[in-house]
């Protein structure tokens, strides 16, 4: 029976697979991203200025009970709120993993944007036109992005778990 049209489970699962692998890779680069975070707190660099608008709350005074989870209780509860409704415009508006639509080469994890908020394609960039190179890259970011996933998970997990006075990246910052 060649030139069959597979039943309609087949193709929704094709469908539910790209907008896995999109929600995938963009919760990697939220990881590693945060990752990153973690790291530059651990070194003690903070912003310059202040957290709100009257000066009452420095960026340096968010680390003053310290890092992790003990930090967010000195962000004001305003920023909290801010945090979490840009993560909400970024999930239903900017970037809707439900209107996934591969890119400008249908690529995972690729977002052609919306209107008003994200510009199509990927600013500062050509796209990898070699094919072997361009599933390496991404396969690299995929893997990167799951290391990312469980670095970020494993530190939460250290800062809240520890009954120590360190931190988890002791050995690179306390020599």
């Amino acid at each position: 029976m060649t030139g069959a049209v597979p039943s309609g489970k087949f193709w929704e699962e094709q469908d539910g697979l790209a907008r896995r692998r999109a929600v995938e890779i963009k919760h990697g680069r939220i990881s590693m991203m945060a990752f990153l975070g973690m790291m530059v707190q651990e070194l003690g660099i903070t912003f310059p200025g202040s957290m709100t608008l009257d000066g009452s709350v420095q960026f340096s005074d968010i680390l003053k009970d310290g890092m992790g989870f003990p930090a967010l209780e000195n962000v004001p509860r305003l920023g909290l709120l801010q945090i979490v409704a840009f993560g909400f415009v970024a999930e239903t508006a900017a970037m809707p993993a439900t209107q996934y639509t591969g890119g400008p080469q249908n690529l995972p994890g690729g977002y052609d944007g919306s209107i008003g908020t994200i510009p199509g394609g990927y600013p500062f960039t050509n796209q990898i036109e070699d094919v072997t190179a361009r599933n390496r890259a991404l396969t690299c970011e995929l893997q990167n992005g799951r290391g990312a996933m469980l670095g970020t998970f494993g530190a939460m997990l250290h800062s809240e778990l520890d009954s120590c006075q360190h931190h988890f990246f002791y050995p690179i910052t306390h020599n």
